[in-house]
């Protein structure tokens, strides 16, 4: 009996969350057994059985309740008052769409607009949009027979109003550092429609840089070009990229933060823009006050796969022309891509198998993982596979914390203290490895 308990709940207790991340919810509680429970479950499941069998079933019976739909055919007219609906330009006609098709837009708008441009915008509000993002959309994609298509769209209406009510507080377009000239972005993906709204970017989309920088007056010890996750399918900017960016900044790093291609371009687009992003820092090393040779870069969850990507196929001196057919080299392509450290936090430095990292010159790695992390593992196949190759590497594994906990406050809002110190061990480990260098050149 125990043996089977135990097998159903490892079972029970895999999860895909909203991230479209897999979490162990481990509770003391759920796994906790004892002889005299198991005696005890054997008897109480002896007595229903026999109790089953003593009754016949009828028509009368009272049918298991059926959940409602998650996502009906109402059309959203007929669910709220559309009149409240906030109208933005070449806006679809929402009254006539499924709450699917609405959910999809918004996730969409959401992602295309204020969460990428996340440093034109109150970051307290920010956060603010990002909860009601995600409890819409966790109320218009899982089953419950507590929300009603009624209330799901209700919701769907605020979210809409609330980002259309955003005031920025700076010059969206002016902070945008585009990373290719217009219409020349080196790309493999042959992508031309959107009107679905099945991505987050549309086919318009140019890839680009914000800047997040020290206080002035700040010394500067470096920089660092940071990679949200996303699980591909978007950029987790405001948890992951923007909060960690304002930690470091306290720290001494001028950062930036890379808004690159995710679905449905391929691993290798995204990489081709981070890398480029690399590239613009470095050519620009002087203006932001950095050393061309203390330059890291931070991945978070896929970000980090963007940044392994680059970091085993298309670091240095190699360009969008390793790629892309026909694509002409310029002057930014001739400045070295290689970053001088891999803050890989949750996350790793290969995506698929640990044969792709065949650079040697990859770069030294501050690896930062939550116990209850379902990637954990993979990130200790990444350790181990650089601790092989003799790179120099650092492992920070945080108790109790799970995927996704950004600069230590966690996308659904719960705040873990010992993991948000990655920050300053990584800022140990950056000083720690520079001076090291320095001392190794003047040795020379």
């Amino acid at each position: 009996m125990k043996r089977k308990l135990l097998v159903l709940l490892g079972i029970s207790v895999i999860s895909v969350n909203a991230f479209g991340v897999t979490t162990f919810a481990e509770s003391a509680e759920a796994t906790e057994t004892t002889e005299e429970g198991d005696a005890a479950e054997d008897t109480e499941a002896a007595e229903e059985s026999d109790a089953a069998e003593g009754e016949e079933e009828s028509e009368e019976a009272a049918p298991q309740s059926e959940l409602p739909p998650v996502t009906g055919d109402e059309k959203i007219s007929e669910l709220i008052d559309v009149s409240e609906l906030t109208e933005e330009d070449d806006m679809p006609d929402i009254a006539n769409m499924t709450l699917a098709q609405w959910n999809a837009y918004e996730f969409h708008k959401d992602y295309a607009t204020v969460i990428s441009d996340i440093t034109s915008y109150d970051h307290d509000w920010e956060r603010q949009l990002l909860d009601k993002h995600w409890n819409t959309y966790i109320m218009c994609t899982t089953p419950n027979d507590q929300v009603t298509d009624e209330q799901r769209a209700q919701s769907l209406l605020e979210l809409h109003n609330m980002r259309l009510g955003a005031e920025p507080i700076s010059d969206v377009e002016a902070n945008r550092i585009y990373l290719w000239p217009e219409g020349k972005v080196p790309t493999i993906t042959d992508y031309t429609d959107n009107s679905d709204y099945a991505y987050a970017d549309d086919p318009d989309f140019q890839p680009y840089l914000l800047e997040c920088l020290v206080d002035e007056g700040t010394e500067v010890k470096g920089a660092v070009v940071l990679a949200a996750g996303g699980g591909h399918v978007y950029r987790s900017n405001v948890e992951e990229a923007y909060e960690s960016a304002k930690a470091l900044n306290e720290r001494g790093y001028q950062c930036f933060i890379v808004n690159y291609r995710v679905d449905p371009y391929a691993d290798e687009e995204s990489a081709l823009d981070y890398a480029r992003a690399v590239r613009y820092v470095r050519a620009n090393a002087e203006k932001y006050g950095v050393d061309e040779d203390k330059i890291a870069g931070a991945g978070f969850s896929y970000g980090g796969i963007v940044i392994s990507t680059e970091g085993n196929s298309l670091a240095g001196d190699i360009n969008a022309s390793a790629v892309v057919d026909g694509y002409e080299p310029d002057e930014l392509d001739s400045v070295s891509a290689d970053l001088n450290a891999y803050l890989a936090v949750y996350s790793v430095s290969y995506h698929n198998d640990p044969e792709e990292m065949q650079n040697p010159n990859f770069p030294p790695t501050f690896f930062c993982v939550g116990g209850d992390d379902g990637i954990w593992n993979w990130v200790m196949g990444s350790f181990n596979k650089e601790q092989e190759m003799g790179i120099t590497t650092e492992l920070h594994t945080f108790a109790g914390v799970p995927h996704a906990f950004g600069a230590g406050t966690h996308a659904d809002g719960t705040y873990y203290e010992n993991a948000a110190t990655w920050p300053l061990l990584a800022d140990d480990f950056m000083q720690d490895l520079y001076a090291k260098n320095a001392a190794a050149e003047t040795a020379e």
